[in-house]
This record gives structure tokens, sequence and C-alpha cells, in this order.
């Protein structure tokens, strides 16, 4: 997560425990893994393995938003 998302963590209200801008670099996350995955539905077969990494680096990425996000809720029971 960047700079932004710290930045604004006091300022805005949270869900879950959660700052808004978590939730936001998630779900632009979601909306880009989701474009891949309709564009490999439809690709020809020479540009799919591309389009596979893509989605897996997608998929990782959203796994590492998904632990920050886990790591926070945990701190803040924790707190």
């Amino acid at each position: 997560m960047g700079r932004r998302a710290k930045a604004a963590y006091a300022e805005v209200e949270k869900v879950l425990g959660l700052p808004e801008p978590l939730w936001q670099e998630l779900f632009e996350e979601v909306e880009r893994l989701k474009a891949l995955y309709l564009r490999l539905k439809e690709a020809p077969r020479e540009e799919r393995v591309a389009l596979e990494e893509e989605a897996l680096r997608s998929l990782a990425h959203l796994w590492g938003h998904a632990k920050v996000m886990w790591d926070e809720l945990e701190l803040e029971e924790e707190g």
C-alpha cells in the first residue's frame, strides 16, 4: 500500500476497522483481475500465456492486499 493510505488513515471512516484507502486499492485490483478474466475468455491462444501470467500477478497482488488487511484487523483486535 502506498503512503497515501497511511496519510489518510486517521481521516476516513473505517469499515471493519480498516481505512477506506485500503478498500479502494483492493477494489481497483479486483476490477483489473475481472478485466483480465474477460480478456482471457476471448483471447486467441497466442495471447493467453501473457494474459494468464498477468492474471496470476493480479491474484498475488490481491493476496498481498488481503494479508495486509488481515494483519490490520489482528492489530486492531490486539490493541
